[in-house]
């Protein structure tokens, strides 16, 4: 899901709670510190520079549609040349794909008659292939699989349901679907199978020369043997050219049973590694895993909230939360060391209470642990993370992990970005979550939900950027609500500085411009306000 200016949902539902005897591997055995009693504190730090910011101007705003505003649910955008995607649900809940050139402000839209309950896991995802066929997944919560694609490139009025992908004794109950791509170009699908608490992680691989898919592997990658399954984050590109992906074991339904950061790298997403390059055996158990860090059941990890990023050596540095001795929620970083554990750990945060999500459901995170790890020009690395609404950054010593500062984190984009419009007011009942608007943003991969976070920096030399943006009340643990809003505008919001204006570049703002002096003019006056 993307960076939105309210807490965001973790992954809950799923099984029964861990069954007598489940046996931990050693690195698990040892108890868990008592939690604390206090609720989580995260101090005060001096209010960010207002004037700070990545000297991006709003060049453009093209309105695509109105989108279901009564809760949160991850919605994706996708650029592939001169051709935009927006997948999204519409006013009515209707899954809905929208489709134009860069040039145009004009949408042709599709319906695809699925239609969106109260669930916030249910988000939507898209990709291409090699051809340009459009390919659609979503909504989505340990259901059947949800799967549709182009007979033709561009054109969104042929998508058509497929439903079956490769496997259909395993798309009777997905949850969590992720197109990544292989160095060659090759589309690749990865969701779980199963629920939580006892789900398996399978990659599918696609042929665009028949259309079809079929396993990219005989295995799962990371099995829980029944007894629990692994909330793996996205694999993640790193400048050796692996994939590199960490994740955490669960034992039940209830996230306070998340334990075990652990680590695994890979060329292909066939053969997999740990962190000293020793082969691991797939697919990959708890015991069999890399371990990051040994948290115990009711430690205070929880998935979605452990990232990894790279050092100046190219090294990853993993990002997650636990309790420490004294059970306060606090922040870590863990490297690879040549320890007998394997793993530097360092503590980064010095909070004092603990966010305790024990509860059932769907839940409001107090801390997000969102945003992998990133050196900085300056050769420092930058930790961004939300503590009870609140951005901060950490920025951390790259060769010690040893933390430096913690300020509150400057702007990424600018204000009027961010700034909620809606004047709505929710007439809240008893008990319930997420009743006041916020701002949801997205980032131009295709990709939403769980497994995604939108890069919160532009990359260096990037000039343009398209966001998507729409509002919308919080997530409410999945449970109806009596009363909502009205459909809130969804809209491409496209970032650039001057550099976006020049070569021709102005022509690509929906018609907005007349020629290059005018886009360089409307950059120059935004970042005089």
């Amino acid at each position: 899901m993307a960076r939105r200016t309210a807490p965001r949902l973790a992954a809950a539902l799923g099984l029964a709670a861990l069954a007598a005897g489940a046996a931990f591997s050693p690195t698990t055995s040892a108890a868990a510190p008592a939690q604390s009693q206090a609720p989580l504190d995260c101090g005060t730090v001096p209010a960010a520079d207002a004037d700070a910011g990545t000297g991006e101007a709003v060049l453009d705003t093209v309105r695509v549609d109105d989108t279901w505003a009564g809760h949160y649910v991850g919605q994706a955008l996708l650029t592939t040349g001169r051709h935009q995607y927006v997948a999204y649900y519409d006013a009515d809940r209707v899954l809905t794909v929208a489709h134009r050139t860069l040039d145009t402000a004009e949408w042709t839209r599709q319906r695809l008659g699925s239609q969106l309950g109260w669930d916030s896991h249910n988000y939507v995802t898209i990709a291409t292939d090699r051809e340009g066929n459009l390919h659609v997944a979503g909504n989505m919560h340990n259901d059947e699989l949800r799967y549709w694609r182009t007979t033709e490139p561009g054109d969104v009025t042929t998508l058509e349901r497929v439903p079956t992908m490769a496997d259909p004794r395993r798309e009777r109950s997905v949850t969590y679907p992720v197109f990544l791509e292989l160095g060659d170009g090759t589309l690749v699908f990865r969701y779980r199978d199963g629920g939580s608490g006892n789900g398996v992680d399978i990659y599918n691989r696609y042929d665009a020369g028949t259309d079809t898919w079929r396993p990219l592997l005989t295995t799962p990658v990371l099995d829980g043997e029944g007894e629990r399954n692994a909330y793996a984050a996205k694999p993640r590109l790193g400048p050796d050219g692996k994939y590199h992906m960490v994740w955490v074991w669960r034992e039940s339904w209830i996230a306070s049973t998340t334990n075990t950061v652990s680590y695994g790298r890979t060329d292909d997403l066939l053969n997999w590694e740990d962190s000293a390059g020793a082969p691991l055996e797939l697919p990959i158990t708890r015991a069999g895993s890399d371990v990051v860090d040994p948290v115990p059941v009711d430690g205070g990890v929880i998935n979605n909230n452990v990232q990894v990023g790279f050092d100046a050596e190219g090294d990853p540095v993993v990002a997650y939360h636990k309790y420490d001795e004294e059970g306060n929620t606090q922040v870590y970083v863990a490297r690879p060391d040549d320890s007998a554990d394997g793993w530097q750990q360092v503590q980064v945060s010095d909070w004092t209470g603990a966010w305790d999500f024990s509860q059932p459901g769907t839940l409001v995170f107090q801390v997000e642990v969102y945003w992998a790890p990133e050196l900085t020009q300056d050769g420092r690395l930058r930790l961004d993370v939300e503590c009870q609404g609140e951005a901060r950054t950490f920025y951390l010593d790259a060769q010690t992990l040893e933390p430096l500062e913690e300020v509150a984190s400057p702007p990424t984009v600018p204000a009027e970005v961010t700034r909620v419009r809606s004047d709505y007011q929710h007439a809240a009942a008893p008990g319930e979550l997420g009743t006041t608007m916020q701002v949801n943003l997205n980032d131009d991969s295709g990709a939403a939900g769980s497994f995604h976070a939108r890069d919160l920096l532009p990359d260096a030399g990037e000039v343009r950027r398209d966001l998507l943006r729409w509002e919308s009340l919080g997530e409410n643990r999945d449970r109806p609500r009596a009363t909502w809003p009205a459909a809130q505008p969804l809209e491409v919001v496209v970032l650039g500085t001057k550099e976006a204006c020049k070569d021709g570049g102005w022509r690509d703002f929906s018609g907005r411009y007349r020629n290059q002096g005018q886009c360089i003019s409307t950059v120059q006056q935004q970042l005089n306000r």
